[in-house]
Parts: structure tokens; C-alpha cells; sequence
């Protein structure tokens, strides 16, 4: 065994250094109860490997100076508590994009901020997240339980959905703004369908479930270009024209956000879909 493991070059909290791995050949992040303490920097130093309750790497230089200047000025628990919560995920869902450990863990910052000084906000695509991410919405649940325990700021339920994209975007190794565009996009598409069918979708129902599925799987398609075969398109056309109408203000609203154009064979769909909820 080497007598040294690490070079500790930034000490960032007593439970997070960032140093030189000898055997990886490369700079991590080091995170383990008091694994900081008593250390000085440019110094070579051994920590068994059982005390790091986590690491990692990946981050150009520019990300490093971003994450450093977070954790000067955040509470070191909101740091813990969002590597839980990424551990969580990464349990769960496999391994996540490195840059959610700063975007996460400055989501959560601003949060508990912005509850201490009573700006509220809501999370109108809330149904629509929980539905398309559930594992991610679960785990979330569960980090909105951890962050009001360990520092009794309750962030309410719109919170876990805000959480869940972070989740869901670094799962997917998307920007969480496109991830947000997407949930909208999809929410806009329902109120659309509401106004012209002139109903309230239950959103617990069954039919919504397997419209919004439809709906985000439509939109997978269409952003990259994957073409589907729809031999009842014209049935459909000719059997459903009220449904199909709508289809077509939903066609200009996927183009107007996508800047693609929707092909007839994915509206035939969309239109069987509609055509159930304006049945029933």
C-alpha cells in the first residue's frame, strides 16, 4: 500500500476537498464525513479509500471554478443533502451526468432561499412530470422529506417535480431547460385539447395517461426525425375530422417550438387519441 493516495489541492469544507488521485492519474472530488479535517493543501496524504463516501471527476476547468465558488457560499448540509439525493438516483437510475452535482445542489440552494424569504412559486406542469418521470419523481419526494428534516425548510410539492427534471435531464444527459420546454410544450398541447373538446381531463384517468405518453413519445419522434408508418391515415381523416381539426393547432404549436415540420402520419395518431377522449 503507498503511503500517500492523494495530493489535496483545494480544501472546500471540512467533508469535501478537491485533490490528485495517484492511481487514477487525475483531479476528483472527494466527499466523506470530516475527510477535510486538520488537512492543508498542496500536501500528499492518505485517506483510506472506506472514509470516501463519494467522488468524482469530469469537470473542465471552468465547472471546477463554478462548483468551488458555489461551495463558498452555501451551507455545507445543502451540499450533503444533494449528494444523497444524487446517490439516490444514480442507485436507482444508473449513472447521471457530473454537472448535476453543481446544478442540483444550486437548484436546492435557491429553493430553500427563495421559501426563507416567502417567494413562492408553483409547478404547473407538476401532473405532467410526475406521470412522464416517475422513478425520478419518487426519488425527489424522498429529497424533499431528507431537505426538510436535516434543515426544516418544507420546499411543498411543486418543488419535487423542479427536482425531478434536474434528475431526469442529467439521466438523460439533456439540458434541464429543454426538459422544462418539453413538459410545457406537452401541457400547452392539453389545454389545447380542453378548450376545443370543452372538458376537464381527469388527470388520474387512464386515457390521460396513455394521451400524454403518446404525446411525449410523438415528440421524441419528431425532434429526431424518426419516421413512422400510419396506413389508416386517411380513415382516420375522413371518420375523425372534428378530432383532426385539432390536431392541426397542435401541428403549428410542435412546429413553432421545434422549428420541424410534423409529419400527417404522427397527427393521424394524435387525432385516435383525441378522438377517444371526445367519445368518452
Amino acid at each position: 500500500m503507498s503511503k500517500y493516495n492523494f495530493r489535496i489541492l483545494k480544501i472546500l469544507n471540512n467533508n469535501i476537498v478537491l485533490a490528485y488521485d495517484f492511481q487514477n492519474k487525475e483531479d476528483t472530488i472527494l466527499i466523506g464525513t470530516g475527510i477535510g479535517f486538520g488537512k492543508k493543501e498542496n500536501k500528499k496524504v492518505y485517506i483510506p479509500r472506506e472514509k470516501i463516501q463519494k467522488s468524482f471527476v469530469g469537470y473542465n476547468e471552468k465547472m471546477k471554478n463554478k462548483y468551488f465558488s458555489l461551495v463558498k457560499q452555501i451551507d455545507p448540509k445543502i451540499i450533503e443533502i444533494s449528494e444523497a439525493i444524487i446517490e439516490k438516483a444514480e442507485n436507482k437510475l444508473g449513472e447521471l451526468n457530473k454537472h448535476i452535482h453543481i446544478l442540483l445542489t444550486d437548484h436546492i440552494g435557491f429553493a430553500i432561499e427563495r421559501v426563507r424569504t416567502g417567494l413562492e412559486i408553483t409547478n404547473p406542469f407538476i401532473d405532467e412530470i410526475k406521470l412522464l418521470y416517475p422513478d425520478e419523481f419518487d426519488i425527489a419526494s424522498e429529497g424533499i422529506k431528507m431537505i426538510k428534516e436535516a434543515l426544516d425548510v418544507d420546499l411543498g410539492y411543486g418543488e419535487i417535480g423542479f427536482i425531478a427534471t434536474h434528475l431526469h435531464s442529467a439521466r438523460k444527459n439533456t439540458h434541464v431547460k429543454e426538459t422544462i420546454k418539453n413538459t410545457r410544450l406537452l401541457y400547452e398541447i392539453i389545454e389545447i385539447i380542453e378548450k376545443d373538446l370543452d372538458i376537464k381531463i381527469c388527470k388520474t384517468d387512464y386515457d390521460y395517461k396513455r394521451l400524454i405518453n403518446h404525446l411525449q413519445g410523438a415528440l421524441n419522434r419528431i425532434k429526431n426525425n424518426i419516421y413512422i408508418e400510419n396506413p389508416l391515415l386517411e380513415n382516420i381523416k375522413e371518420k375523425f375530422k372534428e378530432s383532426y381539426e385539432i390536431i392541426k393547432k397542435i401541428k403549428v404549436k410542435i412546429e413553432q417550438e421545434y422549428e420541424v415540420e410534423v409529419p400527417e402520419q404522427e397527427l393521424g395518431y394524435m387525432a385516435i387519441h383525441i378522438q377517444r377522449l371526445k367519445t368518452k
